[in-house]
């Protein structure tokens, strides 16, 4: 009797450590892995937990030779779902038609994924559900943009509509700082009506993520996280996680899940004084999230499950069994970054006390981009991100201009 075919599953997006994990997760869980990115230097690459990788053009940059790119691959290596893994999720989204009916895409529909995409519908859309938000304004100029950060009081956070990782995320301490930002944003990425920055109430507090699973609005799994420390301050992607337990961020996320009527992976992010006297939403990642590693070593293996319940129509049990003990999670690039910003913010021992949380970790703390069985790819990381840090002038957070539009 032959053996039966194994699920070929294309990850795309592998230069990141998230695509990292769902490859891992995935071909533990015993399906066949398969990798793409723009980047030579892509994790997926050099994965021992990808049977193969592929170059494909910027979904962002080229997004009708990415789609060619990927039909090549899916044509070529038989593959039977493909699962994006970032942004470029919109990009295939938007193109379902051209795939093969019987390829199983595993991805929110374009019109769920817009929206969830955009600050200020997410915040419209949690306002209408009960759940607390910052002030929050959508100014259709940089003197609305003034006016409402005299009346919400100083500092205010001005962002772009899209974006990620603390990209086009600005702290404005004053009314010209507030003009200025809104108008740089505005220019930079040639924003126009609709699209204009957001200018948002500064909450001071702790930040804390919410990771689940849906399926037609119904939570399936849901983890939480709080962050500990960030490449850039306290703005940008976290470095170090820990599990937290919350019921007010959970009753939240079943609430925007089912406003959303969401299925798929998802993380929202929420700010709390330090008492945990109340918690606002922020803004919603549709999709997974830089910190997965975390939610997998503590009993969430949410790639298993959002591909078990693609598959069978309920995530397999198997995916979400919480382990007792908790775990943290370092990403051990990030500890660095986080290290070299420190210095040039004037703290000479930054990246000295950067280099001990690495090396000596606290106790039960796993590495979101390091494995001593698969090594090469923390090396491949380093090199893409060494890449476009010289490439961008020497920026620790390097902006893809095409995702902020």
């Amino acid at each position: 009797m032959p053996l039966k075919k194994k699920t070929r599953i294309l990850v795309t997006y592998s230069w990141c450590r998230t695509a990292y994990n769902v490859a891992e997760s995935l071909d533990r869980a015993g399906y066949e892995v398969y990798t793409c990115d723009p980047s030579p230097w892509s994790m997926g690459r050099f994965s021992r937990h990808a049977r193969g990788f592929d170059r494909v053009a910027s979904p962002f940059k080229e997004s009708e030779r990415f789609i060619r790119d990927l039909l090549r691959i899916i044509a070529a290596r038989g593959i039977d779902i493909l699962l994006p893994v970032h942004e470029d999720a919109l990009v295939i989204a938007n193109a379902r038609d051209a795939f093969p009916r019987d390829l199983n895409v595993i991805c929110p529909p374009a019109a769920d994924l817009s929206r969830a995409m955009d600050k200020n519908e997410i915040i419209a859309v949690a306002t209408r559900a009960g759940v607390r938000v910052p002030l929050h304004a959508s100014p259709g100029g940089e003197d609305e943009a003034a006016a409402f950060s005299r009346k919400c009081g100083f500092p205010v956070v001005v962002k772009t509509r899209r974006g990620n990782s603390g990209k086009g995320v600005f702290l404005a301490a004053g009314e010209d700082e507030v003009r200025t930002v809104f108008r740089s944003l505005s220019e930079r990425y040639r924003l126009g009506p609709g699209s204009l920055p957001v200018v948002q109430e500064f909450v001071d507090g702790d930040l804390y993520g919410s990771c689940f699973l849906a399926k037609d609005g119904e939570v399936k799994a849901c983890f939480l996280e709080k962050y500990l420390r960030w490449k850039e301050g306290k703005f940008g992607t976290s470095v170090l996680r820990e599990p937290c337990q919350w019921p007010l961020l959970a009753d939240y996320t079943r609430r925007m899940a089912r406003a959303l009527r969401w299925t798929g992976v998802g993380h929202f992010d929420f700010v709390a004084p330090r008492d945990r006297s109340f918690a606002c939403l922020i803004e919603m990642n549709p999709r997974f999230w830089g910190a997965l590693r975390l939610a997998i070593r503590n009993g969430y293996d949410f790639p298993l499950g959002l591909v078990t319940m693609a598959e069978s129509g309920e995530p397999a049990p198997a995916a979400f069994v919480p382990r007792e003990k908790p775990i943290r999670s370092l990403w051990i690039l990030g500890e660095l970054i986080a290290g070299v910003a420190e210095f040039r913010r004037g703290k000479i021992l930054g990246p000295f006390r950067s280099l001990g949380r690495i090396l000596l970790p606290a106790k039960r703390t796993a590495f979101d981009d390091f494995r001593w069985l698969d090594p090469l790819p923390f090396f491949s990381e380093m090199v893409h991100y060494g890449r476009s840090y010289f490439q961008s002038g020497c920026n620790i957070n390097p902006i893809d201009e095409e995702m902020m539009r």
